[in-house]
């Protein structure tokens, strides 16, 4: 059977605050926007944003964003946090507060570039914070925390120079980008590591394939397999896209090592497998095993192709969306 192994060693989990009440409407908008930049329909988020008791906090309703920081910290919570406020409803954009500690380091670094933040009478430090759309905020989290990016690196430079903490920062952050679909995801989701039984995936020595891949063999899902899976076979496409559909395959003599093999795969967006953007999936099983010889012991055969033909693609219809939107917390 197709088994999904888990994409990260670790899931980052933003805490959400609000300076409003967060009346189930405005719970279902973030969670539905912060599923769709996510990619939370494929289960397994690298980031996953928690709505809990302290998201609502009647104090906070009338604090700064800077009390509203040291109060956290006075509570023992310094992590950097989510907040919404009460035009949130209507642009679909958050702010991203950072820690007190880093938005002090920010501020020695502009310093050190000859362009310190405008600073205000009885505040202690400079908070540093963003205004991005809720879509955005896995995507650009996970650029600063994958690439050590820093988040002056997303207010300052092009349009906010110097910084200033008070800025309301309009228009939010916008990177224009749709997530729900393929080609507007490109590049910003990865495929899914796998782990397939020989009678699931197909070799290939395809000179196009084996160059560019670096290797002698390559190998990838059968349709058959892809299907089930709800990830794409190198049979359905042409071009780029099917050569990127085949993975490394370093064989050994004439039969393959052990029963398994690990292989990476792209998700396909029209599978029925998958909810439709915004709703957030579990964790993906293991889909149903096709290896007949598998089940009674004997190791399979798997076939052999040469250069793959594209061939017309069933498009699958996408199951209707739910009532109602799952959490996104793990907690």
């Amino acid at each position: 059977m197709v088994v999904f192994l888990p994409r990260f060693d670790e899931t980052s989990v933003l805490q959400v605050s609000s300076t409003v009440a967060l009346t189930a409407n405005l719970i279902s908008l973030f969670r539905y926007d912060f599923n769709v930049g996510s990619f939370a329909q494929f289960g397994d988020p690298e980031t996953v944003a928690r709505i809990d008791h302290r998201s609502e906090r009647t104090d906070f309703r009338n604090m700064t964003h800077l009390a509203i920081r040291q109060q956290l910290d006075a509570e023992d919570f310094t992590d950097e946090f989510i907040l919404i406020d009460e035009h949130t409803a209507q642009n679909h954009a958050i702010w991203w507060v950072i820690t007190t500690e880093d938005s002090k380091d920010t501020t020695k670094d502009f310093i050190g570039q000859g362009n310190p933040p405008v600073t205000y009478p009885g505040e202690h430090f400079t908070l540093w914070q963003s205004h991005i759309m809720i879509q955005d905020l896995a995507y650009m989290y996970d650029s600063v925390a994958r690439f050590e990016y820093r988040i002056f690196d997303l207010v300052a430079g092009d349009r906010i120079n110097p910084y200033d903490p008070h800025d309301p920062q309009e228009p939010p952050r916008n990177e224009g980008r749709d997530y729900t679909t393929r080609p507007g995801a490109e590049n910003l989701i990865y495929g899914h590591y796998i782990s397939a039984t020989f009678s699931e995936v197909m070799l290939t020595t395809d000179p196009a394939i084996i160059r560019y891949k670096g290797t002698k063999w390559c190998v990838a899902l059968t349709p058959e397999a892809a299907t089930l899976a709800g990830l794409l076979s190198p049979l359905w496409l042409s071009g780029d896209a099917a050569i990127c559909e085949w993975s490394p395959f370093d064989r050994r003599g004439d039969d393959p090592p052990g029963d398994v093999i690990d292989l990476q795969s792209n998700y396909d967006w029209d599978s029925p497998r998958w909810p439709p953007p915004g709703v957030a999936a579990p964790f993906p099983g293991p889909t149903v095993n096709l290896s007949r010889a598998s089940r009674i012991g004997r190791r399979p055969s798997y076939p052999r192709v040469g250069s793959p033909q594209p061939c017309i693609r069933r498009k699958l219809r996408r199951p209707g969306p739910p009532s109602q939107l799952v959490a996104i917390s793990r907690q």
